[in-house]
């Protein structure tokens, strides 16, 4: 946690009341939520080194980008001195600080009256829209460039080993894959690379974007594989191989529904949206245990539910329920 004197002057930045200030939470982030003008705002603190302050605007800039053409995000605010960003340091930490308007509705949290058809398709024609509209988007300036999708780097020695290592090795069988895909306007541009719901608000059948701090330049099929993959660990009906089989067909065909709509996608990259979803499933198992000290007993429940899941992959062949999508 940051301590109140950093907090202080974020807010004196921003211009409002550090008073106001509510802690949410601390992932990859730490997220306050304050008050402006009697408005409600997200302020975000990234604990980065200096150099990724670019990349931070970078991001910022696109989602402005988006909004001005019509996209419902979160939408960044300015600071003072009219920056997108202010950047501090603390005990030889850098710390750069973010702020946003709070938009309305709820995080989907398991609700059955919100998990269905209108909502995927919704989803679906939301990513479409960005997608539709990236392809016309310039960096404001040339150090104001996302990076690449690129293969991971595997660095713990506790994931190179026993069923571990099985697992890594269909990991870069995938990465070699997708590193072959061409890449041209119509396939491949920025994307949010974490379009879950947890990273976006519902309210009254419309949704609201937020967190875009993943966003890279990649395929936009990977996108739709990252969506649909998340949907299947959070909404299939049972946790049995074909429940999830068919759970994700169904939300794939309101999905791409609504997509269609608003972005032309051809057969070809719709028939790579399943080997996405693999990708996504298997890549993420090393991304919840790239700190593991290869003890199970200091693995939180979280941790002990990735390595279920991955079990639960080689036992079923290294295959995620995918599914060939005909439209």
């Amino acid at each position: 946690m940051v301590s109140r004197e950093l907090l202080a002057k974020v807010a004196e930045s921003f211009e409002f009341d550090v008073d106001t200030l509510v802690f949410i939470s601390h992932s990859c982030n730490e997220v306050y939520r304050f008050a402006k003008n009697d408005l409600p705002y997200i302020l975000r603190l990234s604990e980065k080194p200096f150099h990724d302050v670019d990349n931070l605007k970078a991001e910022l800039h696109w989602v402005r980008y988006l909004a001005e053409k019509g996209v419902r995000v979160s939408l960044p605010i300015t600071t003072k001195d009219g920056k997108l960003t202010a950047v501090y340091n603390e005990n030889d930490t850098w710390f750069i600080a973010a702020a946003f308007q709070m938009a309305p509705g709820i995080v989907f949290d398991g609700e059955p009256q919100i998990w269905g058809p209108p909502l995927f398709h919704t989803w679906g024609e939301t990513m479409g829209e960005i997608h539709r509209l990236t392809k016309a988007y310039e960096p404001a300036y040339p150090s104001y460039k996302r990076a690449e999708w690129s293969a991971a780097k595997i660095n713990n020695p506790n994931l190179l080993q026993g069923n571990y290592r099985i697992l890594l090795d269909k990991l870069k069988s995938l990465e070699g894959i997708i590193s072959s895909l061409p890449k041209d306007k119509e396939s491949y541009g920025l994307i949010h690379y974490d379009f879950h719901p947890y990273n976006f608000l519902v309210d009254q059948g419309d949704i609201t974007v937020f967190d875009f701090d993943d966003a890279i330049y990649g395929w936009f099929a990977l996108d739709i594989g990252v969506a649909a993959a998340h949907a299947v660990w959070w909404g299939s009906p049972n946790n049995d191989r074909k429940s999830k089989h068919e759970f994700s067909k169904q939300f794939l065909n309101e999905f791409l529904t609504g997509y269609l709509r608003q972005n032309h996608l051809n057969q070809y990259w719709i028939g790579q949206i399943p080997m996405f979803m693999d990708y996504r499933n298997i890549s993420s198992f090393f991304w919840w245990l790239h700190s593991w000290d290869g003890n199970e007993v200091n693995l939180s429940e979280f941790q002990k539910s990735a390595i279920v899941n991955g079990v639960e992959l080689i036992q079923n062949g290294l295959s995620f329920d995918g599914c060939d999508i005909q439209l």
